[in-house]
């Protein structure tokens, strides 16, 4: 039992010396407080330029007895206190200069076209270079290009005189179909409105005329005076169709006057003529209903065109538009397939329209 005793005693001895040990290897050494401050005032000095002495290590002392304590406060008394030392200000930071610029000039203002990257007056060498496609066709005084305007197939061509560019024309519609496809009436009025805002937002409010056409009615009078000859021809028809069979009556009965049965052998002889007749007879009543329906027809025609007059060509104007040029919005619907054009024209003047024209 004493033997375990010890032996506890000896492991608890170890193991404190082992906590002195490590304690004395981590925990700094006396005085590394105030070395560090002496270091931080030392750099301090060095940087301010003022000297100030290193402060002393804090040294513990015992307490003055209480005879030689009149002494201290007479030199205390004695004695003036230091002055502070005041720090120098740091010399103020040189600002520095700020060089002269010279002015830089304002941006020239972009250039100025009439049409696309052209202007009036442009040689013919010019426009070619503005465009970047080939034409499709060309001659002394045009150019004819097949390109895309607000996204809408056209035909452009450009008109020259002398050498130079004074007119040019956006067609939207080909009555033949070979550049870009045929537009109907419901197609075209819906692109000149789209074409006329567009203009309107550019070049402001512009002169508008519309001229109506009255509704075709030609094919209807044709027929009406068709189906009038046609049963005047019956007439003839069924009087020369009469006279024969008056002439086969007289025949068959002279044929079978002395039968029995004679009435029903003329009955029977005479049925194709009178066939004929009762055919030739119908077929000139359809041609007078017929006739009759294109007359009402003709008179349903005029009178919607007093209440709802067709479109036959509308127009939008800008006269003397940035006082550079004449545009014309132009919707022809008088032909098989309507026509959809914007003209632009050169107009050093503002009175005159040139080539165009109302009709």
């Amino acid at each position: 039992m004493d033997e375990v005793k010890w032996a506890w005693v000896l492991l608890v001895a170890a193991t404190l010396a082992l906590l002195i040990r490590l304690a004395m290897w981590f925990l700094p050494e006396p005085g590394w407080r105030s070395a560090k401050v002496t270091q931080a005032a030392e750099v301090l000095s060095s940087e301010t330029g003022v000297v100030e002495e290193a402060a002393a290590p804090f040294i513990a002392t015992p307490e003055p007895e209480v005879a030689a304590a009149p002494a201290v406060a007479e030199n205390i008394a004695r004695e003036p206190a230091p002055e502070p030392a005041v720090a120098e200000p740091a010399p103020a930071a040189a600002v520095p200069a700020v060089a002269e610029t010279a002015p830089v000039a304002p941006p020239s203002p972009p250039p100025v076209y009439n049409l696309r990257l052209t202007r009036w007056g442009m040689s013919r060498a010019d426009v070619e270079a503005a465009e970047l496609n080939e034409p499709i066709r060309e001659n002394a005084t045009t150019l004819v290009y097949a390109t895309t305007t607000l996204e809408l197939p056209c035909v452009l061509t450009y008109y020259f005189e002398e050498g130079r560019l004074t007119r040019a024309r956006l067609s939207f519609a080909d009555p033949d179909g070979v550049d870009i496809p045929p537009l109907n009436a419901a197609q075209a009025q819906r692109r000149f409105l789209f074409l006329r805002e567009q203009l309107r937002s550019r070049y402001g409010q512009p002169v508008q005329r519309t001229f109506h056409q009255p509704r075709d009615v030609s094919g209807l009078q044709r027929t009406a005076e068709q189906q009038e000859e046609l049963a005047q021809q019956y007439d003839v028809e069924i009087a020369e169709a009469e006279q024969r069979l008056q002439k086969q009556r007289d025949v068959l009965t002279k044929r079978f006057r002395r039968w029995s049965n004679a009435k029903e052998m003329v009955e029977r002889g005479l049925a194709p003529y009178e066939r004929d007749i009762r055919d030739l007879r119908q077929w000139k009543k359809d041609a007078l209903a017929r006739a009759d329906q294109s007359r009402r027809d003709i008179q349903a025609h005029r009178s919607a065109d007093t209440a709802q007059p067709l479109i036959g060509v509308m127009l939008a104007r800008w006269p003397y538009a940035r006082e550079a040029q004449n545009i014309e919005l132009r919707l022809d619907c008088r032909g098989s397939s309507p026509r959809l054009d914007v003209r632009y024209e050169a107009a050093p003047k503002a009175s005159g329209w040139g080539y165009f024209n109302d009709l």
